[in-house]
């Protein structure tokens, strides 16, 4: 079957923020346009991610159903045979479940799943319907190690099936400012205050009580301007962990930012206490930028890292050490600079948005010409 491009259909739960959804940006950016015609398509919702996925050039479409199994599964269908996709890439479980049903029925010749987040709980309906699908799918990929090791683990996929893709990030949009000073001015922050902060989805499980629990401690001893950035289904729970701390009045809640590469420029700590991750973009977007991490022990984030080296790491749930760290960069900067260079070193040298399209353009090209789709 030859093909002028190769059609991919790129499926998500929703295209608001996150780090699927700017994944999905930073592919479709990054892979050849003569090869690839990328497609976005939203089962829920679109957002501020899938508004730039448009002004990029791409398609993105949006069916609007939340958990309609059926109905999602018959418009998929219909997408698919319409544009005579090659390659459906699916996320999560419901995008990933509705689209591949919807890839069999169409008679996709590539079918992969997209997996990225370490689960607490296995949910045994899953886990059968992924292995009932196993068989059709030709491919997964994982964001990280430790990802893959679950799903292979818990959904019993042929190993030779999966295939690990670090996440990667654009190295020239994320770099240090030459002056963090002037970064701060520019954004309208007092430049003479240690910025800390962290840039995330809002919602428990990415662990913000654990800095407001820090913030309690040192916001009398330290003059620094506390920062989140983000917004989330579970905003109103953190907010309600700052109230309930009584320092909402301390930190600086900025909701939903697209300039997020220059506030990390601006950012002099970031602390990234998640208890749930896959293979995190933000923490790689904020040690790009330079920036000293404190980071949870959360086995997603050690795949990039490493304590002492480029980050310092703390036990999940543990405020106490949490806190120490960041004293610990509040009273030695030296230290924290160091961290902050040798990050931005290591994220260059491995994990470049370069690095990942190619492995994932390649993976696309085996397996086309596995299943016979080959271009003109």
């Amino acid at each position: 079957m030859k093909k002028q491009r190769i059609k991919i259909l790129r499926v998500v739960i929703g295209l608001n923020q996150g780090g699927v959804q700017q994944g999905v940006l930073n592919l479709f950016r990054s892979l050849d346009p003569d090869k690839y015609e990328p497609i976005a398509c939203a089962i829920e919702n679109t957002g501020a991610i899938g508004k730039e996925i448009e002004q990029a050039g791409f398609e993105v479409i949006v069916l609007g159903y939340k958990r309609q199994m059926w109905k999602s599964v018959s418009a998929l269908s219909h997408i698919m045979r319409e544009r005579q996709i090659d390659i459906v890439h699916a996320s999560s479980y419901h995008p990933s479940l509705y689209a591949r049903l919807a890839a069999i029925i169409a008679r996709v010749p590539v079918i992969l799943g997209y997996e990225h987040v370490i689960y607490n709980n296995k949910r045994m309906p899953r886990v059968i319907f992924n292995r009932l699908l196993a068989p059709f799918t030709d491919g997964f990929t994982a964001v990280g190690e430790q990802v893959a090791n679950q799903v292979l683990e818990w959904n019993q996929y042929p190993r030779e099936k999966m295939h690990v893709v670090h996440n990667g990030v654009d190295i020239s949009r994320y770099q240090p400012a030459k002056l963090r000073i002037d970064a701060k001015e520019k954004l309208g922050f007092d430049p003479q205050k240690i910025i800390v902060g962290v840039v995330s989805r809002l919602d428990p499980e990415k662990g913000h009580r654990f800095l407001f629990d820090a913030i309690v401690k040192l916001s009398p001893k330290y003059d620094v301007q506390w920062i989140v950035v983000g917004t989330g289904r579970g905003a109103d729970k953190v907010y309600q962990e700052a109230r309930d701390r009584g320092i909402e009045k301390k930190v600086e809640f900025l909701g939903l930012r697209r300039d997020v590469p220059e506030l990390l420029a601006a950012f002099d700590i970031y602390v990234f206490p998640t208890l749930q991750e896959g293979f995190p973009n933000s923490l790689l977007e904020a040690m790009a930028s330079g920036c000293a991490v404190v980071a949870s022990d959360f086995p997603g984030n050690l795949e990039v890292a490493i304590d002492q080296r480029n980050a310092l790491i703390v036990p999940m749930r543990d405020s106490k050490r949490l806190t120490q760290c960041i004293e610990q960069l509040l009273q030695q900067p030296e230290l924290a600079k160091h961290l902050g260079e040798q990050a931005r070193h290591d994220i260059v040298e491995n994990f470049s948005l370069q690095a990942y399209a190619g492995k994932m353009s390649g993976l696309y090209e085996q397996l086309c010409e596995k299943k016979g789709v080959v271009r003109e």
